[in-house]
C-alpha cells in the first residue's frame, strides 16, 4: 500500500551568519564615504600647497638664472671685451676685474709665506748636515718662486689699474685686450731679466724668512744684509752700495720692561717696537689715550694702548725663540755632566 505523505511543506532552516562575518550597515557605509571624501579633501590642499611650492621654486631658479646670466654679461673678463672700444663708462669693470687680483693675491696667497718660513725655521732646527742644506735650498727656492708668482699677480692688478686711470680721463682705448696682455706681458719681461738681489734684496718676506732661518743656525748673532746671502751677478750694484742693505739687526724677543720673553705681544703702529701685554698696559697705567714715551732703548716716540695692536705672528716665533734657548740650555748643562 502507498504510504501517505503529508501535504505541509517542509521548512528549511537556515544557519545564522557567523558573528565574524558582518554585513554592512548602510549608514556605516555612508560614514566611511564621508570619511574619505574628506581625507581626499585634506590631500588635495597639501598636494596643491606642494605643486605651488615647487612651481613657486622652480621660478625662483629661473630667476636666479636669468640674474646670473645678467651678471655674467654685466661683469665681462678682460680676454672677451675683444676689439671694442672701451670708454669712461665702462671703466668700473676693468676696476672690479683689478680687485679680483687684488684679492686673489692677498688672500690666497700671502698667507703662503709664514708657513713657508715656519717649515724652513723647523728644518734649519732638526735637520742637520747635507741633508738638511739641500732641503733648505730646495725650500729657498720654492720661497723665490711664491716671490716671483706675487709679482705676477701684482703685475696683472697694476696695468688693469692703469687702463681704468687712462679711461677715467675720457681716454678711450682701442683693442683692450692687446693692450691688456701686452702690459703685462713687457713687466713679466722686465722682472725676468733682473738678477737675484735685483728681485728679492728689497722683499721684506724674504728678509723674514732668511731671519727665520739665521736666528736658528746663529742665535743671538745679528744677521747680515740679504746682499750679503745673495750672490753677486753681472747687472748688480757694487756689494758697498748702500741702497740694498737689508739686515744686519739681531731679533730681540725679549720685553724692553720686563726684560723676559714677549708674553701676547702688542706692537706699536708708531715705531714698530713690541712690548709683554701685562707689562705695557702697566707701564701706560691702562689708559687708552695717555701717551708716553717709547720704553725701547734709544727710542723718543710717544704711544699709547691705541696705537698698539696685536701680534700673533710675533708671539709665536717669541715662543719658538723661548723653547730653543731652553733646549740649547738644556744641551749645555748635559755637555757639563758628561764632562
Amino acid at each position: 500500500m502507498p504510504v501517505a505523505s503529508s501535504s505541509r511543506p517542509q521548512k528549511r532552516t537556515r544557519r545564522a551568519p557567523s558573528s565574524d562575518i558582518e554585513e554592512d550597515d548602510p549608514s556605516q557605509a555612508r560614514q566611511q564615504q564621508q570619511e574619505e571624501v574628506e581625507m581626499d579633501e585634506e590631500e588635495q590642499p597639501r598636494r596643491s600647497k606642494k605643486s605651488s611650492k615647487k612651481e613657486k621654486k622652480r621660478m625662483q631658479q629661473q630667476d636666479s638664472d636669468g640674474e646670473i646670466a645678467q651678471d655674467e654679461e654685466e661683469d665681462v673678463p678682460v680676454p672677451q671685451l675683444g676689439d671694442q672700444p672701451l670708454d669712461r663708462s665702462q671703466a668700473g669693470k676693468l676696476r672690479g676685474i683689478s680687485s679680483d687680483w687684488g684679492m686673489l693675491r692677498d688672500k690666497v696667497h700671502l698667507p703662503g709665506y709664514n708657513f713657508i718660513r715656519e717649515v724652513a725655521a723647523s728644518v734649519a732646527e732638526f735637520t742637520e748636515g747635507e741633508k738638511g742644506e739641500k732641503a733648505l735650498t730646495e725650500i729657498d727656492t720654492l720661497m723665490r718662486e711664491l716671490l716671483d708668482t706675487e709679482y705676477e699677480l701684482t703685475a696683472h692688478e697694476k696695468v688693469l689699474d692703469g687702463l681704468y686711470q687712462r679711461l677715467s680721463t675720457d681716454e678711450k682705448i682701442e683693442r683692450v685686450v692687446d693692450v691688456y696682455e701686452n702690459g703685462v706681458q713687457e713687466q713679466l719681461e722686465a722682472y725676468k731679466h733682473k738678477t737675484a738681489r735685483q728681485k728679492y734684496a728689497k722683499s721684506d718676506h724674504y728678509q723674514k724668512f732668511k731671519q727665520a732661518i739665521y736666528e736658528v743656525q746663529h742665535p743671538d748673532v745679528a744677521m747680515p744684509p740679504l746682499t750679503d746671502l745673495i750672490p753677486r751677478e753681472a747687472g748688480d750694484d757694487s756689494d758697498d752700495e748702500d741702497e740694498l742693505q737689508i739686515g744686519g739687526v739681531t731679533q730681540d724677543y725679549k720685553c724692553p720692561l720686563s726684560l723676559t720673553i714677549l708674553v701676547d705681544p702688542l706692537t706699536s703702529k708708531v715705531c714698530g717696537h713690541s712690548y709683554s701685554a701685562a707689562a705695557i698696559r702697566e707701564y701706560l697705567h691702562n689708559s687708552r689715550n695717555q701717551m708716553k714715551e717709547c720704553p725701547a732703548t734709544g727710542c723718543k716716540k710717544q704711544i699709547s694702548l691705541a696705537l698698539l695692536e696685536p701680534n700673533k705672528e710675533l708671539a709665536k716665533r717669541a715662543k719658538e725663540a723661548s723653547r730653543r734657548e731652553r733646549a740649547r740650555e738644556e744641551d749645555s748643562g748635559d755637555d757639563e755632566v758628561i764632562e
